[in-house]
């Protein structure tokens, strides 16, 4: 993982530029399974919800192109 970071660039965007490699390179989820123990459940559990979240927008916009064309 490397940022680079410019003199004149402000702290916060250095720090949002960090947080979004260590995202990308799935690193919070690799320290939380090293420092709790993540039964297999929940992390089908996490990937349920995430389906049931996108499932749902989906619908909703269905429903809402639906309506739009009467």
């Amino acid at each position: 993982m490397a940022v680079i970071v410019h003199d004149d660039m402000p702290i916060d965007q250095a720090l949002k530029m960090l947080w979004r490699e260590a995202n990308r390179e799935n690193i919070p989820n690799v320290l939380m399974e090293k420092r709790y123990r993540v039964k297999p459940a929940s992390k089908r559990h996490e990937i349920n919800k995430v389906w049931a979240k996108m499932k749902r927008r989906r619908r909703a916009a269905k429903r809402k192109a639906a309506k739009k064309g009467k």
